[in-house]
């Protein structure tokens, strides 16, 4: 049986003050969600009627609900707050249509781009800035909490071949 997909949408430019936001979140859902609900995907994308990008999850996620943010630097915006868990040997070629958050709850993973690698493990807390292609790499399962910060009609997560 195939996990369910996740539509995400695109965002804009966005500055890193909001990242204060996201940490206040991570702090909060981590605690509200305790462990990861799912299992391994086969697949990790497919696309939807119209050009919509779907993304499969690694993981069924466990349901957090989207909210308006409002009060950013950029304009209000949909925060898409997910909790996975990737699993090992897990590789995604992607970009981020508006600001993401990232923060390994446990398990180590690799991004690596035109600069080089960079190993984040638990604890660790990073940026993905919106149009910066990098490669997302786990050798064991990691388990993660991501929040984007979306504008209206954008995508979160955009594969790249």
């Amino acid at each position: 049986m195939k996990p369910p997909h996740i539509v995400f949408h695109h965002a804009g430019r966005w500055s890193l003050g909001a990242a204060g936001v996201a940490v206040v979140l991570v702090a909060g859902i981590i605690g509200a969600t305790g462990g990861v609900v799912g299992a391994a995907a086969h697949d990790q994308t497919a696309t939807a009627p119209a050009g919509r990008l779907v993304m499969t999850a690694a993981a069924a996620p466990v349901p957090l609900a989207p909210f308006r943010a409002t009060g950013l630097p950029a304009g209000p915006a949909t925060g898409v707050p997910l909790h996975l868990l990737l699993p090992a040997g897990y590789t995604l070629k992607h970009t981020h249509g508006g600001p993401t958050y990232v923060y390994v709850i446990s398990g180590t993973l690799t991004i690596s781009d035109a600069a080089g690698t960079k190993t984040y493990s638990s604890g660790s807390f990073f940026a993905e800035p919106p149009g910066h292609v990098h490669t997302v790499h786990t050798a064991k399962s990691v388990d993660i909490f991501v929040l984007s910060l979306l504008p209206p009609g954008a995508d979160a997560t955009i594969p790249v071949k």
